[in-house]
């Protein structure tokens, strides 16, 4: 082998120590960025978000669909601003995203708006990536907080102007997301995770802005309508009742309210053509609705009765009676709705208009089924059963604990049914006290038989007018639990009373012992269903002269 050789083999083999080297090299440096990139991976959401992903999806198809059809009459104005006050609720009482999830995968009514519906479904589509289920506790609180948080003060950022429509600073709203996350208590990486969705998040939280302001709108047009057929039909001004319940059933033509109205305010007027009028808007109504149908059986069922039909109206009544248990919980949703418009409280025509409501929907006065069956059997001329249906009335309403138009139920009674039946309403023979607990909010209440008979199974609610109230308005809520017997010559404590949360819950602020203006009480009993007058100064003395002989 020449020299040249020997100096070529040499300079190769040279070449391969540098290239194998440098080659690992390289494949080293390939396999660490391979490796941080792994370990720099997308965020993982928790079980309970892969299992929502599907149902979600779904759902959103299902409202694409529907939306490129969508028309006017095809949503449910009332349904619609539900929806909206539904998941207002779900981020306030929510504690954390799995709650929220619960609340996402709940289908709406079909009769809401698809793209109030969406909103739901564009926010758990954004909250997902925000989490990784590698985050502790103290990170999801975080983020929790800070999207809530955010949605909450953003909205009230977003107004609505009559001229041009749906107005809001997205410089201010930036800026109080911005100071939300810094106020965060996360992780620097989990603050990054929320900062690069920031822009997504805040045309979800603008797009709720703008959605909400246009149905809010429309209700409250609807409202208005309802409003003046409600005042009208109270006032007795029965064509203007008519006129402004057929207009708000027009607006909304799958709404339930409205249609009620028209139809009471119809059989009322009873023109020549009303009653045909009547029971077309509620066969419409039992045919093309879900749910609070039991006034619509009721409101027929009178129709036939005032025909003298008794069998189909007894029918009717019934359904009606059946019904009106399994519709509560919508109607107390729809009470919560009307807290939307606390304003009401604020007026005697506003408490006026919430009363009727509660009376209609909860089968109050002239829409209780049973006070419908007793003027049958008193048209009959059966007074046993007349009397025993007025008792069922009062016992289904302790059954159900719903005692807030309890005074309604008397109004109808003196109407059409006291001059038959006065020994059940009237009781002189019994007479209330109320006195205050030392340091507590709290109602003492003593009833005393004054009679020669015992009283037996007796329940009392309390019915009391408190500063601010209008003449004639009350607030009634049971007190304390039923009372075996009350022996005649005795007194007994029926319970006690806090009427801090009671006040707060039914009038929007907290009333006092100090506040309390006049009070009274409802007795129902196995013998008599009564108005308990409050005891006099006259019948203190009397009973402090007796006890004292005693």
């Amino acid at each position: 082998m020449t020299t040249t050789d020997t100096t070529k083999k040499e300079r190769k083999i040279f070449a391969a120590g540098c290239i194998i080297p440098l080659a690992a090299l390289t494949l080293l440096l390939v396999l660490l960025a391979v490796w941080m990139i792994a370990s720099e991976r997308a965020p993982a959401p928790p079980p309970y978000i892969t299992a929502a992903e599907k149902k979600v999806e779904k759902r959103i198809e299902e409202l694409n669909s529907k939306a490129a059809h969508l028309k006017k009459s095809d949503y449910d104005i009332d349904t619609t601003v539900m929806t909206l006050f539904s998941i207002e609720k779900a981020l306030k009482n929510s504690e954390n995203f799995e709650q929220l999830t619960s609340f996402v995968i709940q289908k709406d009514s079909d009769l809401a708006a698809p793209d109030v519906t969406a909103l739901k479904y564009r926010f758990f589509n954004i909250y997902k990536k925000l989490l990784d289920d590698n985050d502790d506790m103290e990170n999801i609180s975080s983020i929790y907080k800070v999207t809530s948080d955010a949605l909450t003060d953003i909205t009230s950022v977003i107004g609505y102007d009559a001229v041009s429509g749906v107005t809001f600073d997205r410089e201010q709203a930036t800026q109080i997301w911005q100071k939300r996350l810094a106020a965060a208590n996360a992780e620097k990486e989990v603050k990054e995770r929320l900062r690069n969705h920031q822009t997504e998040m805040l045309d979800l939280l603008f797009d709720f802005g703008k959605i909400n302001a246009r149905y809010i709108r429309e209700w409250n047009k609807l409202c208005s309508l309802r409003d003046r057929a409600y005042l009208a039909f109270y006032e007795k001004d029965l064509d203007e009742a008519v006129s402004s319940a057929s207009a708000a059933a027009k607006l909304a033509p799958h709404e339930k309210e409205a249609h009620i109205l028209l139809a009471r305010a119809l059989t009322a007027r009873n023109n020549e053509t009303d009653t045909a009028s009547a029971e077309a808007v509620l066969n419409r109504l039992l045919k093309d609705t879900q749910g609070q149908q039991a006034p619509a059986y009721l409101l027929r069922g009178v129709i036939e009765l005032e025909k003298n039909d008794f069998e189909k109206a007894a029918l009717d009544f019934d359904q009606a009676a059946a019904y009106y248990p399994r519709q509560q919980t919508e109607i107390s949703d729809k009470l919560n709705l009307y807290k939307k418009r606390l304003f009401l409280n604020k007026s005697k025509e506003g408490r006026m208009i919430i009363n009727m409501y509660r009376g209609i929907m909860t089968g109050s006065g002239f829409f209780s089924p049973d006070f419908q069956q007793a003027r049958i059997f008193l048209k009959k001329g059966d007074k046993e059963k007349t009397r025993k249906k007025i008792f069922d009335h009062f016992f289904r309403r302790r059954l159900q604990g719903q005692w807030d138009r309890v005074l309604d139920d008397f109004r109808f009674c003196a109407e059409y049914l006291q001059d038959d039946f006065r020994e059940i309403f009237e009781s002189n023979k019994l007479t209330l006290s109320i006195e205050p607990a030392w340091f507590r909010n709290t109602l003492i209440v003593t009833v005393k038989n004054n009679g020669t008979t015992p009283v037996h199974n007796l329940t009392l609610l309390l019915c009391v007018r408190f500063t601010d109230m209008f003449k004639g308005d009350y607030i009634s809520f049971p007190v304390g639990e039923s009372v075996a017997m009350l022996p005649p010559g005795e007194s007994v404590e029926v319970g006690r009373e806090n009427i801090s949360g009671i006040t707060e819950e039914k009038l929007g602020t907290v009333k006092k012992w100090k506040d309390i203006i006049e009070y009274g009480a409802i007795l129902i009993s196995d013998e008599i269903i009564a108005w308990i007058a409050p005891e006099t100064p006259k019948q203190k003395v009397q009973q402090k002269n007796n006890s004292l002989k005693q």
